[in-house]
């Protein structure tokens, strides 16, 4: 494996660990807010938050990352990109598209 292949692994893996961390911070701080925040389901949020360290640990060593993204629809990316009001409404425009995505989006 390369030098490039072996930075590449650990920055995934570092991703991953950082990524569940601030998963099970956020369902620890308010589980419904953060099952919204992950695009979590119930069951997937009640996982991640009983992940133990080691558990923690062993997942984020996937050689793929474990985080999705989520905005792949075109026409959503470019909604949230433009500016709204000079920049006032961004935030709320955002959340709200956001929201409306996840409304519709199969359980």
């Amino acid at each position: 494996m390369s030098m490039s292949e072996n930075s590449s692994l650990r920055d995934i893996h570092e991703v991953n660990l950082s990524y569940l961390m601030l998963a099970q911070r956020l369902l620890r701080e308010n589980f419904s807010a953060g099952m919204f925040r992950l695009g979590f389901n119930a069951d997937v949020a009640d996982i991640v938050l009983r992940l133990s360290p080691a558990q923690l640990v062993k997942l984020a060593g996937s050689s793929s990352l474990i985080c999705g993204f989520r905005l792949n629809d075109y026409d959503l990316l470019s909604s949230l990109t433009q500016d709204v009001l000079g920049g006032v409404l961004q935030q709320a425009h955002s959340t709200i598209l956001l929201a409306q995505r996840a409304a519709t989006q199969p359980a």
